[in-house]
């Protein structure tokens, strides 16, 4: 009845047919339920006696569905090139044969045992074909533009419900794989409607930021969940996403009480709608509170690293700084008891008393500038820097590296422009500690030489000021300078091999670098972003 039925309907109720299959093809949820959809429908928009969905499986044809009114092949396979349904596939195009007996592309002996006498086949998606359906019928009989628009539509609503189930699936599949990346990493998502100022966050964001788990959310609870001393700064970073100028990454304290201080990172950015307007920010916030608490005991176990390491380098030089200093306190000792002894002359004037007292008061000035020097390179880190200029501070490091007389007739020579200032913002302290570092190092590797001598040069450009520390030493072997940098790596027999590694961190931390080049001797070079002018 469903045969003759369908092949007695007439143009419009095949295509009204086909309006409902469409209709129901945009509902299906999934592959099977498409194929389900042009298996009972099929053979009504085309008024066919029987019909075949075929899946492409590989190198192959999978015969899956079919409703006709006599067997067809389902659930057989095919080799794509041993049947009509494969040729549609791999050219792309329908076909149309109105006596399947004298078309050589139809395998005759698989249609003989059928009623199949003609035949129309379509691809489903043909620009990349994943399959194809049959209309088949049980007569020769010559096709009307009709007969193949149909068949074609059907073709073309079936690879449309295909290409929507697919998207729906891959959808499902990214959004799986995003819930398994934001719960590896700890992470809550958010995202905000710009038109409503509605806020929809994941239940790892609820968590973090302390909201309700069924709470309606907006724009005042993002801001809110901020600690007031970090709101401003957040809010204009907020502010630049939501105008689509840049995303942004920020760390801030939250808001809520009794849990301590919690650090979190919040990062969004812009999502533009099809007008290319900015409608939504989206992102993802994380607990940073024991990652922030780590760097920051890894900061102080630094700061203590480098404060030992300068206190191990002027124990280096005790002797050395006891010279220095006895010298100049020996000096006003003797020019007092001298105007001690003038003193109870009768002959002596009060200008002869007051000469030998100012030599002694230049002496204990002399000796106070040394322990000045010495407790700058001794004292803690500063916590401000400040704006420095490197030719002076450099002039100092070489004043404390002479303190050792073993140096003393080392060839010292340093040269910075008198028309380009080289102001950097530094910590004084540190990089004081890397100048004298590296100045010491490159006195050391002269002391065996015939030739001693150490140039230092200062050069400025628009962003950087570059220091240059070169020496007639032996230089470096090739196999050293790729590892100078690292911890424990040292030329020194009684070196820890510490110094270059914690000057290199010193260096990142001031947004500069270190480095060595190829010279005749050795050459250490290091730079800083130079200070803007104000």
């Amino acid at each position: 009845m469903e045969a003759k039925r369908a092949g007695h309907d007439g143009p419009n109720e095949k295509w009204l047919a086909l309006v409902s299959v469409v209709e129901r093809l945009s509902a299906a949820e999934d592959l099977q339920a498409i194929i389900g959809i042009v298996r009972d429908a099929a053979r009504r928009v085309s008024g066919a006696d029987g019909v075949t969905f075929v899946l492409r499986d590989g190198d192959q044809c999978h015969y899956v569905e079919e409703n006709a009114i006599g067997p067809l092949w389902k659930g057989r396979r095919f080799p794509l090139t041993a049947c009509i349904s494969g040729w549609c596939m791999l050219n792309r195009e329908p076909a149309v044969i109105p006596d399947i007996y004298v078309d050589p592309r139809i395998p005759h002996d698989a249609y003989r045992p059928t009623f199949v006498k003609s035949l129309i086949m379509a691809p489903v998606r043909p620009e990349a074909p994943l399959g194809a359906i049959g209309s088949y019928w049980a007569t020769e009989r010559e096709f009307t533009p009709g007969d193949l628009a149909l068949v074609e539509g059907l073709a073309r609503a079936t690879t449309a419900a295909v290409d929507a189930v697919m998207a729906r699936m891959q959808t499902r599949r990214n959004e799986a794989r995003l819930r398994l990346a934001l719960d590896a990493g700890r992470l809550g998502a958010w995202e905000l409607d710009l038109s409503t100022l509605a806020l929809d966050a994941s239940p790892r964001c609820r968590e973090i930021l302390g909201w309700p788990a069924d709470a309606a959310l907006d724009q005042t609870d993002l801001l809110r969940a901020i600690h007031p001393d970090d709101l401003q700064r957040s809010q204009r970073l907020f502010n630049e996403a939501r105008a689509g100028r840049a995303p942004f990454q920020v760390e801030v304290r939250t808001a809520a009480e009794g849990a301590g201080v919690r650090w979190i990172e919040l990062r969004g950015a812009a999502i533009r709608d099809a007008e290319d307007r900015v409608a939504r920010i989206a992102g993802v916030v994380s607990d940073v509170t024991e990652a922030r608490r780590a760097r920051d005991r890894i900061d102080e176990l630094q700061a203590s690293l480098r404060h030992a390491s300068r206190l191990s380098e002027l124990g280096r030089m005790s002797a050395a700084i006891a010279h220095e200093l006895g010298q100049p306190l020996t000096a006003a000792g003797n020019y007092l008891t001298a105007a001690a002894l003038q003193a109870r002359r009768p002959e002596t004037s009060p200008d002869d008393i007051l000469d030998l007292t100012g030599r002694a008061k230049a002496q204990v000035e002399r000796a106070g500038q040394i322990l000045r020097r010495i407790r700058g390179v001794a004292t803690r880190d500063e916590t401000e820097p400040r704006l420095e200029d490197m030719g002076a501070l450099l002039d100092e490091a070489l004043e404390l590296a002479r303190l050792d007389p073993r140096h003393r007739e080392t060839d010292l020579r340093i040269e910075a422009p008198d028309d380009a200032p080289a102001t950097v913002r530094i910590d004084r302290t540190q990089i004081l500690q890397v100048a004298l570092n590296l100045i010491r190092n490159a006195l050391e590797a002269v002391e065996s030489r015939t030739e001693r001598r150490v140039e230092i040069t200062v050069s400025a450009s628009a962003k950087e000021v570059v220091v240059r520390i070169s020496d007639t030493g032996p230089g470096l072997a090739p196999e050293v300078r790729e590892k100078l940098f690292e911890p424990f790596t040292t030329t020194k027999a009684e070196g820890l091999g510490i110094g270059l590694s914690i000057s290199r961190g010193i260096m990142e931390a001031h947004g500069g670098r270190i480095w060595t080049e190829e010279g005749d001797g050795g050459v250490f070079c290091f730079s800083l972003p130079k200070a803007a002018a104000t």
